[in-house]
């Protein structure tokens, strides 16, 4: 059943087959076009700019002479060259981010994603999806907080990716719909390939029933572990009766279909969270 308060993006007409919509997200208009018009303006200014430096250089030469002209050259023409070409450099920027977020969104579907930006629509079922990274980043100048920043990387199995960040508002919602959506099957892919005795490999890391986990280069044998916890980002390992440096971990951000892993962790040692 479609909520009744969506509206979907013009260019989503032609999907089918994924069930109904449940949730979009797409930039607000007001975005765009202020990206759109900046541009406008930006590159106006800049070309206007040239040809006043060069109007006020050719006049100034015109007026005292030969002499003159590299003077004229260095104290009107390049400075205004420069600045010129900063801007225009500016309003080519704008140009293309309202470029290529005028037709950018996504929806959720029961059975899968739709996006679409300037390259077009693209659809991807929950269970073709065989990977996704998140990258959550909290920024501080001086110890203060100044924002987060959002950065999420799923690929399918051909391979082919597709990025998501923050030029889609509520990205991280967005986020959770998806893994919701895809964590059942690839719980049971992950699941199955380790219940059957193969290795199963989440980017840095690998889990077997006889092996145990491979972080890195280290491993340990699931009676070995003393600790699996996930702290400030990262999943960490320690060794029973180890040191400080006994040992290893990785970066959350780097470990594809990270909650499939802590889920299958927690059932043979069980995780700490942080």
């Amino acid at each position: 059943m479609t909520p009744s308060n969506l509206q979907i993006p013009p260019q989503f007409s032609a999907v089918f087959g994924i069930g109904a919509p449940q949730a979009v997200f797409q930039p607000k208009g007001a975005g765009k076009w202020s990206s759109l018009v900046f541009g406008v303006i930006f590159l106006g200014g800049s070309v206007l700019g040239f040809l006043g430096g060069s109007f006020v250089t050719y006049s100034n030469y015109s007026k005292f002479g030969p002499a003159s002209l590299q003077q004229q050259l260095q104290n009107v023409f390049l400075p205004t060259v420069l600045i010129a070409g900063f801007v225009f450099l500016l309003g080519v920027a704008a140009l293309w981010s309202a470029f290529t977020n005028w037709r950018k969104a996504a929806v959720v579907y029961q059975e899968g994603l739709g996006y679409s930006d300037h390259k077009g629509v693209r659809t991807l079922r929950w269970d073709q999806i065989t990977g996704m990274t998140s990258a959550v980043t909290k920024h501080y100048r001086n110890g203060i907080y100044t924002g987060t920043t959002h950065l999420y990387t799923l690929w399918d199995k051909n391979g082919t990716k597709l990025v998501l960040n923050d030029s889609l508002p509520k990205v991280e919602d967005l986020s959770n719909h998806i893994r919701q959506g895809i964590f059942p099957f690839l719980y049971k892919a992950a699941a199955d390939s380790y219940n059957a005795g193969q290795r199963v490999q989440f980017g840095p890391v690998t889990i077997s029933k006889a092996e145990g986990i491979t972080v890195q280069k280290k491993s340990y044998k699931w009676d070995e572990v003393g600790q699996v916890s996930v702290e400030q980002g990262f999943l960490k390992i320690s060794k029973k009766g180890g040191g400080w440096f006994s040992g290893t971990g990785a970066a959350i951000a780097a470990i594809p279909n990270y909650e499939v892993l802590l889920s299958i962790i927690n059932q043979v040692v069980g995780v700490k969270a942080g």
